[in-house]
This record gives structure tokens, C-alpha cells and sequence, in this order.
């Protein structure tokens, strides 16, 4: 896959076209969430990790090893347990830079994207390869995701825990945050330059700064840092 091509219609910010690959998604054991809803249906950002996990065995695992309480979710879904963990990071294991899927999507409802693409050109079957009529700028494409007039980011990251937790199955995090957008093409980079699995880190960071006029700006920003070869790392473990 190309992947996000976000920054190729900006002048500042000229990038080269990753060569395009093939990659089949696996069926997920576990989803990671940086947010949730509250009582008033309203969105919540997360300073741990909120897990969704299909079946009691891997629920526990989870929690485990990334701590909480495994509790029954929604019996009607794939994912019947979530678990609250107590960890804001995790090491997690990449198959190359292929397992991130990045691309733009705007939604009409659950399932049904009305607009994907890799930020230039179209991902919808129906019109794959057509120019996708997004703005030029990031600061437009922003603007018109605010507004519902345009997509956002949407990134589907396929893992395996690391460690003890790699026999709990593949798992999945959907990044919707810009923040992560802008820089998913570092991870991919990255990842080009390990040889098989990369273990990384995939976190939730807590930016904290003060401005020059005074004012505190605090803000949760989700990452992956790319560490080096997983099996080199479980060579010197052994």
C-alpha cells in the first residue's frame, strides 16, 4: 500500500510514494481504544489503554499483562469483554511497515465509509484512482473533518503483543488522531529499516507546556516507537 498522502499536495512538506503492496488483515482477538463514552454519550479521551477482547482466555490475558479487571461488554459483539488496563504503554510486535494501514475516511453510518482515500486519490472500489477532491493543506483537510464536510484519519494498526502476551492472537488499534497522521510515515520508515517483526512501543503520551501568554496546555497523544528487531530481542532475553 502507497499509504497517507497527505503531505504531497503541500508544498512544505514534499514526501516520496511508498512502493504499493499487497496486505491481507487477519480476523482480531483484541481491539485497543484510546477513548470511550460517557454516560451523556459524549467522547472521552484516555490516559490508559481501554482493551476490547473476544472470549474470557484472552481478556484475562490482557489484563494480565497490562492490569484491570476483565467485564463482560456486549454479548451481541465479536469483542464481548473490555478491560480499563493500568497501562498508558505496551511493547507490541509489527510485521513490517505493511501491518499500518493508513488512509482518510469519512463515515455515514457503522461499516459505511461515503469517502476513503490515501489523501490524493480515491480507496472506494467504485472510483479507486480518481482524485479524491480533498483540500490541499492539512490545516483545510482539518477544517473540513471538523465541519463533516471531509474525512479524517483512519488508521488500522495490526499487532501481536509482545512477550507473554503474543500468543493472545492479532489485534488491531484504529488511530483517528491527526497527530498520529502527520507522523505514521516516520513509523513506517522505521520499520523498512528492521529485517522480519519489529518490537515497538505503542503508547498514549501526556503532553504538558505552557504557552508565553501563561496558559497550560495539556493534551494525550498516541504513539508507536519503533525499537528494533523482535527476534534479536528475544535472542538476548534467552
Amino acid at each position: 500500500m502507497s499509504g497517507l498522502r497527505i503531505f504531497e499536495t503541500d508544498p512544505d512538506a514534499k514526501r516520496e510514494e511508498r512502493e504499493e503492496t499487497e496486505y491481507k488483515r487477519p480476523e482480531y482477538a483484541y481491539q485497543f481504544r484510546t477513548g470511550m463514552q460517557n454516560a451523556r454519550k459524549k467522547p472521552v479521551s484516555l490516559a490508559k489503554w481501554r482493551v476490547l477482547a473476544a472470549g474470557p482466555d484472552v481478556a484475562q490475558g490482557i489484563a494480565e499483562l497490562m492490569g484491570g479487571e476483565p467485564k463482560e461488554f456486549d454479548a451481541t459483539k465479536e469483542h464481548d469483554f473490555e478491560i480499563m488496563t493500568t497501562s498508558a504503554a505496551v511493547e507490541i510486535v509489527l510485521s513490517g511497515a505493511d501491518a499500518i494501514e493508513d488512509k482518510l475516511v469519512q463515515w455515514a453510518g457503522p461499516g459505511a465509509p461515503i469517502h476513503e482515500c490515501d489523501g490524493v486519490y480515491s480507496l472506494l472500489p467504485e472510483d479507486k484512482g480518481e482524485p479524491c477532491g480533498c483540500p490541499a493543506t492539512l490545516k483545510d483537510r482539518k477544517e473540513a473533518h471538523k465541519k463533516k464536510k471531509g474525512p479524517g484519519p483512519g488508521i488500522v494498526v495490526t499487532f501481536r503483543l509482545a512477550g507473554l502476551g503474543y500468543e493472545l492472537g492479532v489485534g488491531r488499534w484504529i488511530a483517528t488522531s491527526w497527530l498520529f497522521a502527520e507522523e505514521v510515515y516516520k513509523v513506517k520508515d522505521a520499520l523498512d529499516q528492521v529485517d522480519g517483526d519489529a518490537l515497538c512501543r505503542l503508547e498514549i503520551e501526556l503532553i504538558e507546556y505552557t504557552k508565553e501568554d501563561g496558559e497550560e496546555v495539556s493534551f494525550k497523544k498516541p504513539k508507536i516507537t519503533v525499537l528494533g528487531s523482535y527476534n534479536d530481542a528475544i535472542a538476548e532475553e534467552r
